[in-house]
């Protein structure tokens, strides 16, 4: 594999990074993805919530989670709680509701703030690939003056591509948290 190829699919996975960082934060309706980073303690050692649980949405601001094994509904509210999502939890039979309450405009702000970090590590991360390709390119005996020079503006090109689309996503994103 061409270096240019292995460049643009670095950068590829530090799109779809950010996408799933970004799903993480809560905008006006709640989404599974939100469960991700939640780590329970089960069966004496520590797994994400969807190894455990279902998750489905039940309602624009609501979460069900049904644990497979019903002996672990109390670790998996352990769990829930732990992650400290700022929802109110109710254990209904075999199953854990999550009601989110509607974000308060200073928790919209401090979503935005988060997002636009995420944004931009997702920038630092793809100039980075941007770098130390430049200097494996550099570096190549192989390529002659006019094919590196060639291969430095593809990889340009590539960054610039991949920029905006962190601009993209993160605009979707901060639109949809300003969304009541």
């Amino acid at each position: 594999m061409d270096n240019l190829t292995e460049c643009i699919e670095k950068m590829d996975k530090t799109i779809e990074s950010l996408k799933a960082s970004l799903s993480t934060l809560r905008a006006g309706r709640v989404t599974p993805g939100l469960l991700d980073k939640v780590m329970v303690n089960c069966y004496g050692e520590n797994m994400p919530l969807k190894h455990v649980a279902s998750i489905g949405v039940v309602a624009a601001t609501d979460l069900q989670v049904k644990p497979f094994d019903p002996s672990t509904v109390k670790d998996v509210l352990g769990g829930i709680n732990h992650a400290d999502l700022g929802c109110n939890t109710v254990v209904n039979g075999g199953a854990i509701i999550l009601k989110f309450p509607a974000p308060s405009e200073d928790r919209r702000q401090e979503l935005i703030k988060q997002a636009k970090k995420y944004g931009e590590d997702g920038k630092v991360a793809i100039r980075n690939i941007r770098k130390d390709y430049n200097n494996k390119v550099k570096k190549d005996d192989t390529l002659s003056e006019d094919m590196q020079h060639d291969t430095l503006d593809k990889i340009q090109k590539a960054t610039d591509e991949h920029t905006v689309t962190v601009d993209k996503v993160l605009n979707a994103k901060i639109s949809d948290i300003e969304t009541i």
